[in-house]
C-alpha cells in the first residue's frame, strides 16, 4: 500500500501553495472573520488555476480527480487559508458533490461546468428544529402541483445559504414513509417565499449560519435532484454522499490541527522563561509529542479511507472512524496549543483562539461524534435499534 503522492499530485500541491501565497494571508483570514464576510473575490481566481475542477469529470470541464486529490486539495486550502477553504467548499462540495453523485445527466451538464468556472455556489439544507441527528425526521414538505412542487417548512444551521445560488433542500414528499418519502430539491435562493435569518455563532464566521424559511415556494419538478428518477430517493442520495462528507470533515480538521501544532512548536522553540526555552521543559515536550502523534494518526486514517474510496472499495467504516478521530484530535491539539502559548492564546485576535473556536464544531457538526460512534459500532456488527 503506497500513500506517496504521484509527481502530478506533488506538482498540483505546489500549485495550491502558490495560489495561497499570491492571494491569501493570515491577516486576510483575521479580517474576514472580524467582518463575517464570504470572500467572493477568490472564487474566479480558484477557477482560473483549475482548483475548482480537480474533483469533477473531464466531460464537465474538470480534471477527473479522485478522493485522494480531493483530500489533498482540502488539506492544503484549509491549512493555507480559511478563506480559500470556505470559498472552495461551498461550490465544490456543498453543491457539486451532491450533483456529481446524484444529479441527472441534464443537471450535471448544466451545473457542474458552472461550478468549475466559479459561477455557481450552493449549500445543503437538511437540519431542522426537530431533525438533527435523526435526519429522517424532516418535516419540510413538498407537495406536487402541476409542473411544480410547493415547499413549506423551516431549516436551520444552514451554512452559506445567504451566498448560495441554490439551496439543496431535503424535503418530505411522502408523509408515512420514513426513508422512501424524502426528496432533495435544488431551490433557487431568489425564489419568492424563500427567506433567511442569520444565526450568530462563535467561530468559522467567514461562512454564515442561516435559518431558511419556505413559504409556498414553487419549485419546478425539473429541479428534483436526479430528475424524475430522484423523487422519493433523497435519503439514499444522502447515504451515497456520506463517505466523501466524512473525508472532507476529517481532512479539514487535520489541517486545522497542523496549523495549531506548527504555531505551538515554534513558540516552544523560541519563548524563553527561567533562562531557557519553554520547549526544554518536559511537560511542554509531552504536549508537543501528543499533538504530533494525533495529527499523524489522523492524516493516515483519512488518506487510507480516501485510498479505498479512490479504488471503489468499501470505506464507510474507515471514513466514519476518520471523522470521529480527526475532529476529537483537532480539538485536543488546539487545547494543548493554547496551553503552550499561554495567555496570548486567550486574546480574540490570536490565531489559536480562532482555530479552537473552529475546532469546537467538529465533534458536533456534520454528524455528531456520539452518533458516529453508534454508526461505527453498527458497522462492526453490533445492533443499533432504529430510533423513531
Amino acid at each position: 500500500m503506497d500513500f506517496a503522492f504521484t509527481p502530478e499530485q506533488e506538482a498540483y500541491r505546489q500549485t495550491i501553495r502558490s495560489f495561497i501565497k499570491r492571494n491569501c494571508s493570515p491577516e486576510l483570514d483575521r479580517q474576514l472573520e472580524r467582518e463575517e464576510r464570504y470572500p467572493h473575490e477568490l472564487l474566479p481566481k480558484l477557477a482560473e488555476t483549475g482548483i475548482l475542477g480537480v474533483y469533477f469529470p473531464e466531460q464537465y470541464g474538470g480534471i477527473g480527480g479522485n478522493a485522494i486529490d480531493f483530500c489533498l486539495t482540502v488539506e492544503e486550502l484549509a491549512y493555507g487559508s480559511e478563506a480559500a477553504s470556505a470559498c472552495y467548499l461551498l461550490p465544490v462540495f456543498f453543491a457539486g458533490h451532491m450533483i456529481k453523485m446524484n444529479g441527472s445527466e441534464e443537471q450535471k451538464s448544466a451545473y457542474l461546468p458552472r461550478i468549475v468556472q466559479g459561477k455557481m455556489k450552493g449549500c445543503f439544507a437538511l437540519t431542522e428544529p426537530e431533525a438533527g441527528s435523526d435526519a429522517a425526521a424532516v418535516r419540510t414538505f413538498a407537495e406536487p402541483d402541476g409542473d411544480d412542487f410547493v415547499l413549506n417548512g423551516h431549516k436551520h444551521y444552514i451554512s452559506g445559504a445567504d451566498v448560495a445560488d441554490y439551496i439543496m433542500t431535503v424535503t418530505r414528499t411522502v408523509k408515512d414513509d420514513r426513508y422512501n418519502g424524502i426528496t432533495i430539491f435544488m431551490v433557487d435562493r431568489t425564489l419568492p417565499g424563500v427567506t433567511l435569518r442569520k444565526m450568530s455563532k462563535m467561530g468559522s464566521k467567514v461562512v454564515s449560519l442561516q435559518e431558511v424559511y419556505y413559504d409556498n415556494v414553487r419549485v419546478p419538478k425539473a429541479m428534483i435532484m436526479g430528475g424524475a428518477d430522484g423523487l422519493n430517493q433523497g435519503w439514499w442520495q444522502m447515504i451515497r454522499s456520506l463517505d466523501m462528507e466524512r473525508l472532507m470533515v476529517a481532512i479539514s480538521h487535520v489541517a486545522i490541527a497542523q496549523k495549531a501544532f506548527d504555531m505551538a512548536l515554534e513558540h516552544a522553540k523560541t519563548r524563553r522563561q527561567f533562562g531557557r526555552t519553554i520547549g526544554s521543559f518536559q511537560a511542554v515536550q509531552m504536549q508537543i509529542a501528543d499533538m504530533a502523534m494525533g495529527i499523524e494518526a489522523g492524516r493516515q486514517m483519512t488518506y487510507h479511507a480516501a485510498w479505498l474510496h479512490a479504488r471503489e472499495l468499501p470505506c464507510s467504516l474507515q471514513g466514519a472512524m476518520a471523522k470521529v478521530f480527526c475532529t476529537d484530535m483537532c480539538l485536543k491539539v488546539c487545547e494543548l496549543g493554547m496551553q503552550v502559548l499561554g495567555g496570548q492564546s486567550y486574546l480574540e485576535d490570536n490565531d489559536m483562539n480562532r482555530w479552537i473556536r473552529m475546532a469546537l464544531l467538529g465533534p458536533v457538526g456534520m454528524g455528531s461524534n456520539n452518533i458516529q460512534r453508534s454508526v461505527i459500532a453498527s458497522m462492526l456488527g453490533l445492533q443499533m435499534k432504529d430510533l423513531r
